[in-house]
């Protein structure tokens, strides 16, 4: 019953979507219908179908447009990928990134422009962020360069790269319990929305894997290992940068390196004894190479042992 409600919604939020006098081709319904009496329509073919509708402009990957987020539960902190592309290739500067929520109220943040010409940070929400559509807009050089949104919202959203109903709603199709033109105007809508993502567009050409400690005593050594690959092989000599900051934005240790032959950066250092408290640190991590580039944060934290010099955590 409550699939049946989510797709009333959609089409009724859909019927203003028009195709004008686009021909849709009959092979939807037929494959849909022959994987669904050969007991074969799962996710797997579900998402094969959306491939196909993409390739031939029945719908259109809109992912990425406005993406929607889940406020997390009560004394919990996320973090929202905020990133971009500016045509500055070589140059190395910040961008200013003004962020408008629901109510009016602006904040600028910023962020380090990559030899790449992409830009990547972080903006954290909390339990106690309001509901809402907040807009970004992005300046490098004085010149405004573009402008995106995200919407935050209460309700708890598909972890998956579609919603899982949506195997059922094909079903509905097969059993003429829905038209195909519905079934691509609520595709299209969920696409709008960035619920689905065409698996073919979004399949990185490097895959980066992470891994290290993510909590450790301040003035002893800390180890981030970083593996690059196109998914099947390593790739040598793929430009790996590495910053550390602390929530603040102060950086506190910058580093260059190249993967080995083996595919893997790894960085170490030295935890300064500075550090008074327990303290998340983020580490954000670029990856250039194959063609591609990433950008990938890595959070850890630092602590001290009760009872030593300058340490502010109490004991048992």
């Amino acid at each position: 019953m409550k699939t049946i409600a989510i797709i009333s919604c959609l089409l009724t939020v859909t019927g203003a979507f028009a195709y004008g006098d686009l021909h849709i081709p009959g092979w939807v319904k037929e494959d849909v219908t022959q994987l669904y009496f050969e007991n074969r329509l799962d996710a797997k073919a579900v998402k094969s179908i959306l491939e196909k509708l993409s390739d031939q402009k029945l719908i259109k990957n809109s992912h990425g447009i406005q993406q929607i987020y889940t406020i997390p539960g009560i004394g919990e902190t996320d973090f929202i990928k905020i990133s971009g592309r500016i045509n500055e290739y070589g140059r190395t500067a910040n961008v200013n990134l003004q962020i408008t929520s629901p109510d009016g109220r602006t904040e600028i943040i910023k962020s380090p422009l990559l030899e790449t010409g992409q830009y990547f940070t972080v903006y954290p929400i909390t339990w106690k962020s309001q509901t809402g559509t907040y807009m970004v807009e992005s300046e490098f050089a004085g010149e405004k360069k573009s402008t995106s949104f995200f919407h935050l919202t209460k309700t708890r959203l598909p972890t998956n790269d579609f919603p899982p109903w949506l195997v059922k709603s094909f079903e509905w199709l097969a059993e003429d319990k829905i038209t195909v033109s519905e079934m691509i105007f609520s595709i299209q809508h969920l696409a709008n929305l960035g619920l689905i993502v065409n698996d073919k567009t979004a399949s990185p050409k490097l895959q980066v894997v992470i891994n290290g400690e993510e909590l450790v005593r301040r003035g002893t050594t800390h180890t981030i290992n970083v593996r690059v690959s196109d998914g099947y092989h390593p790739i040598e000599g793929a430009k790996v940068s590495l910053t550390i900051e602390n929530y603040g934005e102060n950086i506190i240790r910058e580093f260059d390196g190249f993967t080995n032959q083996n595919g893997y950066f790894i960085f170490s250092w030295e935890i300064p004894k500075s550090f008074d408290d327990l303290e998340t640190l983020l580490a954000y991590i670029s990856v250039s190479g194959n063609g591609s580039s990433q950008t990938h944060l890595w959070k850890f934290q630092v602590y001290c042992l009760p009872g030593t010099s300058n340490c502010n955590i109490d004991g048992n």
